[in-house]
């Protein structure tokens, strides 16, 4: 073993002597970050592309770029998953998404 390999045993070591003992205060200790996949990126993107659409009315052109941009993105996505063999994912993906596309934008039509 190294030094450093030595010192790190070391203080990892300390760290859960002390954490048994209840000196380690838990509210410090760093927890990783919560993933997710490109795929869910891309599906809660499309998500929000819908979202800020709903804020214009029908036929403002800010709407139809948002539509399109979430049109793209939502192909991007299918093709992508499609690529990779998961073409169930992809068909409850899409229905998924125009049940979301519906129940956002038709929502809006009739509140407005």
């Amino acid at each position: 073993m190294s030094v450093f390999d030595l010192i790190a045993e070391n203080q990892i070591q300390d760290w859960n002597r002390r954490k048994a003992n209840g000196e380690v205060d838990e509210s410090r200790t760093i927890k990783p970050q919560e993933r997710s996949s490109f795929e869910s990126h891309l599906f809660k993107s499309v998500v929000g592309c819908y979202e800020k659409a709903a804020e214009f009315p029908e036929g403002h052109h800010q709407r139809r770029a948002l539509e399109q941009r979430a049109e793209d993105l939502r192909v991007q996505l299918l093709v992508g998953l499609e690529q990779k063999g998961m073409r169930i994912t992809a068909q409850s993906m899409s229905k998924e998404l125009q049940l979301k596309h519906q129940a956002i934008l038709s929502n809006k039509l009739t509140t407005a």
